[in-house]
């Protein structure tokens, strides 16, 4: 949207400095941002004589502001006609912030409508509103810097009441920081300063930085000397507030302030004092901490030797670090490996009374690293290589080591994590490596479920102002460079998250247990040894046998008997070539030898999840997450249908959303229950693997291998954040899609004549299909059951 003032601006700015040294053009778009920011500055850096201008407010502009308006400047009197680009400067700048001035246009005078809007500013700011534009005003004005609550962006009132008072009364100090509640990076190095007060350091002093010297001067405040220390209570609980702890800051030691900080020492693995003492102020200032406080985790790209396990042990190490793989290890002997985990060094590990957690770090250093490809092929390597060293499932954390900005998570490391995500099998679960910020980001989308936080790497724009992730298990903060003669060691704090690794899996136990795996490798098995009895065309179908078999294991209960002729449109079974069919009928003759599997495995739907794969298989499993195919039918959007059905026949009993939370994956009275919904979750997920590996006799079996190693509730939770990237706008957008009839024509299109939307509402037992309105809340209760099922 255009902003007639930004434009106004920007036009005001080509038309007066185009042409001068230090002034390149800018877009007149009437959006503010950085680009017309930067001009402005480079305006105001001209006007003072500056011809090599800079995109920030450095030393040579601040002293040459200072020394031609060392009082600031000040509003015009009535009466005094003088104009001044300076003016106009300040009039742009006060624009681009959303402050009205009262004028239409760049005046060139600073009179009291200008006045009025520097008054307004400095209200916001939280200091006192006399509209003189000082040094701190002037740098603020010119900047990104917000002085209004930003809530869309996560901004807080208390945390702006919080920025307020800074201002007020250490602007000396910290400069003048935003107001806009948002706790980060600009805010955190100000609580710093504060602290540098406090201590004693002259405003000159006070750079923000937390080293040596702040170090030494901390103080240690306890309940019993806090009454001497009011302004060290204040900063303290400001800084438990802004590392997500629950306090009502005052300068008073209240009774909940030792709980408070207990729980903050919890969560950070810290000493339980209940005070502020050395490790806490550090840890609440700064993303590393206190570099020296013990810890009993570490991680390195060194081999783990004997000599160098026992002496981790007698340091007070329990858990270490270690990477899968490297780039390039195929090419190289285990003993020319850089970092990679070498053949009997975890074995050593635990026999020295040690656990480990496996890194999974290729690069990871440049944007070109982040692709949805990429982290495909990480995950199935990090699977690979865990199930070769037979690691049992667990966490592996997964690197982004470089400094990551706020868009790039979107573009880059999102999808590159859903890659991730969608490939790593064995029950193995994604964990993250990566800055604060980066971490918390990419698991509130459900892609991992743990951090390692590089804390170390404290200039990353994603550490200091981020509190610590809530769900964490490791956090790096400081290395070693000559630990063991020349090892580099990084020190690791052990949040609990997540477990270390304290066993191998033996060959025995590495390999899958499961009913249903079991029954279908041995009839693929026997069928494969059927067929290949055959002619070179019988041999030929054996790639098929994954679908004969589930197209017996669907069979009576979906298939001919409800007299619609729906399943044989929706799944055919081909006659042609005639070899195909002599090859499904060999392989369903070996299948009812077997023993009657769903008789055993009455814990499961196994002929829904068939017929449902065969739906995948025959139509395509679609992988936009926006997308909705003729495939899904047969699977989640027909049982969402059902439920309605069972809705709408028990007369609409009571609010839509309470009745739909109660039955969507219940475990008794529903038409969409618990197996029918484990049972959808499946298809897809097996169907999708079967896909990777097409030309395997085995395809079906070796899909199950990947797939059931986790618990049905993770498989719940993977089908939603595959299939549907987690959002769960797309399930809504797809049912919707359904329930408008839209699939009539899908039906036509695809040349199945056969299943017109009658036919869809008597297979759900339904006369009409809901509202847009219902559908929606419909598809937001399925979603919220796949992301939270428990088992």
């Amino acid at each position: 949207m255009v902003d007639q003032m930004v434009l106004a601006t920007q036009q005001w700015l080509n038309s007066t400095y185009q042409g001068r040294e230090g002034y390149d053009p800018i877009p007149e778009n009437g959006r503010t941002g950085q680009t017309t920011v930067f001009a402005l500055l480079h305006a105001l850096q001209i006007e003072l004589g500056i011809t090599s201008t800079a995109d920030a407010f450095g030393p040579s502009t601040q002293s040459l502001f200072a020394t031609r308006w060392p009082q600031g400047i000040h509003r015009q009197p009535d009466g005094d006609s003088a104009e001044s680009n300076v003016y106009g400067i300040i009039q742009g700048a006060l624009w681009c912030k959303g402050y009205s001035t009262g004028a239409s246009a760049i005046t060139r005078h600073f009179y009291s409508g200008t006045a009025g809007a520097i008054a307004k500013l400095q209200n916001d700011a939280g200091i006192a509103a006399d509209s003189v534009v000082t040094l701190p005003i002037m740098k603020a004005l010119l900047s990104m810097d917000q002085f209004v609550l930003l809530a869309d962006y996560g901004g807080k009132p208390e945390i702006r009441q919080i920025q307020q008072h800074i201002n007020a009364t250490y602007l000396a100090y910290t400069g003048l920081i935003p107001t806009d509640g948002v706790y980060g990076r600009q805010m955190n190095v100000a609580l710093i300063q504060v602290l540098q007060s406090l201590e004693g350091y002259t405003p000159d002093l006070a750079t923000g930085n937390f080293g040596s010297g702040t170090t030494a001067h901390l103080k240690k405040i306890t309940s019993d000397n806090s009454s001497a220390y009011l302004e060290w209570v204040w900063l303290g609980k400001v800084a438990l507030l802004c590392n997500d702890v629950n306090v009502i800051v005052s300068s008073q030691w209240d009774e909940t302030l030792t709980n408070s900080l207990l729980r903050f020492q919890d969560h950070y693995s810290l000493p339980r004092t209940g005070v502020f003492d050395k490790s806490t102020w550090m840890s609440l200032l700064t993303s590393k901490g206190d570099p020296n406080r013990a810890c009993v985790a570490c991680d390195t790209r060194f081999e783990i030797t004997e000599s160098l396990a026992n002496r981790l042990k007698a340091d007070g190490y329990s858990i270490v670090g270690r990477y899968l793989s490297e780039p390039g290890m195929d090419k190289l002997k285990p003993e020319e490996y850089f970092k990679a985990i070498r053949p009997g060094e975890l074995q050593r590990i635990l026999n020295a009374g040690l656990r480990f957690f496996p890194i999974f770090q290729e690069n990871s250093r440049s944007e070109s690293d982040f692709t949805e490809e990429i982290g495909e092929r990480h995950g199935r390597e990090a699977y690979e290589h865990a199930s070769a060293l037979h690691i049992p499932p667990t966490v592996i954390f997964f690197s982004v080591d470089m400094d990551v900005m706020d868009y790039q998570i979107d573009s880059l490391i999102i999808p590159y994590f859903h890659g991730v995500f969608s490939t790593l099998q064995g029950g193995y679960k994604v964990g993250i490596y990566a800055s604060r910020h980066v971490c918390q980001r990419v698991m509130d989308t459900g892609l991992a479920v743990s951090a390692f936080v590089s804390d170390m790497s404290s200039g990353f724009s994603g550490n200091l102002g981020y509190p610590i992730p809530n769900k964490w298990s490791y956090d790096q903060f400081t290395e070693i460079e000559n630990y063991f003669g020349d090892v580099a060691l990084d020190r690791v704090a052990f949040g609990g998250d997540t477990l270390p690794v304290d066993h191998l899996m033996s060959e025995v136990s590495a390999s899958f247990d499961d009913p249903l795996y079991e029954w279908v490798r041995k009839t693929e098995t026997q069928c494969a040894e059927a067929l290949d009895e055959g002619t070179a065309s019988l041999r030929a179908q054996k790639p098929s046998i994954g679908t004969f078999i589930l197209q017996w294991l669907r069979k009576p209960e979906y298939w001919g008997l409800n007299g619609d002729g729906m399943w044989e449109a929706y799944t055919p079974e081909a006659a042609q070539p005639p070899e195909l069919a002599e090859a499904r009928v060999t392989c369903a003759e070996i299948c009812k030898e077997q023993p009657d599997i769903k008789h055993l495995l009455k814990d499961r739907d196994i002929a829904h999840w068939a017929a449902s794969t065969l739906g995948y298989l025959t139509w395509g499993v679609e992988r936009d997450p926006s997308k909705f195919t003729v495939s899904s039918l047969g699977g989640w959007g027909l049982d969402l249908l059902q439920v309605w059905g069972q809705y709408t026949r028990e007369s609409h009993p009571g609010d839509l959303q309470q009745w739909m939370q109660a039955h969507i994956g219940a475990l008794t009275n529903s038409s969409f229950g618990l197996l029918d919904a484990v049972a959808d979750a499946d298809a897809w997920l097996v169907a999708k693997a079967m896909g990777d590996n097409p030309l395997n006799e085995h395809s079906l079996s070796s899909a199950l291998n990947k797939i059931y190693q986790e618990e049905a509730a993770d498989r719940l939770r993977r089908f939603f954040l595959e299939r549907f990237f987690g959002d769960r706008r797309n399930v809504a957008q797809q049912y919707q899609q359904i329930c408008e009839g839209v699939l009539t024509g899908i039906w036509h299109a695809v040349g199945i004549s056969k299943i017109p939307q009658y036919l869809l509402r008597k297979a759900a037992h339904a006369d009409y299909f809901p509202t847009s309105v219902e559908a929606e809340i419909i598809a937001d209760v399925y979603s919220d059951f796949l992301m939270d099922a428990k088992q």
